[in-house]
């Protein structure tokens, strides 16, 4: 199997359980998580808006927001797909950005599950 054919890594609860610092700590997991999952769908739209009206400014500063969220809770496709469109929007190249931010909704999805499976359903 190639590299294009793996499934991407879309959470890894490794994150969450080295910020509370207990592994048993579900209460503080289940509230940086569900804060994640509350913002998640408002910080996709940002981003997919601001790089379709080629708001350099309000893309990259969304985007930062997603990255930076996305790796200290442990979202790592989404993660990448930031870093991505990060890329992008340093190189001004915005119709790669917006490519690349067009598979942001299905990352949110599978990342819902994901996060959803980690504490409890």
């Amino acid at each position: 199997m190639s590299v294009l054919d793996r499934a991407p890594v879309v959470f890894d609860a490794r994150a969450v359980r080295s910020l509370t610092g207990h592994a048993d700590d579900r209460a503080f997991a289940r509230i940086l998580v569900g804060r994640f999952r509350q913002l998640l769908p408002l910080r996709v739209r940002r981003i997919a808006r601001a790089v379709q009206m080629a708001d350099l400014d309000d893309a990259m500063d969304a985007v930062l927001s997603l990255k930076a969220s996305s790796s200290t809770i442990g979202a790592v496709e989404l993660h990448e797909i930031a870093v991505r469109v990060e890329g992008h929007l340093k190189g001004k190249d915005v119709g790669a950005a917006v490519v690349a931010a067009s598979e942001l909704p299905a990352a949110e999805q599978r990342a819902e599950r994901a996060l959803t499976a980690f504490l409890g359903g």
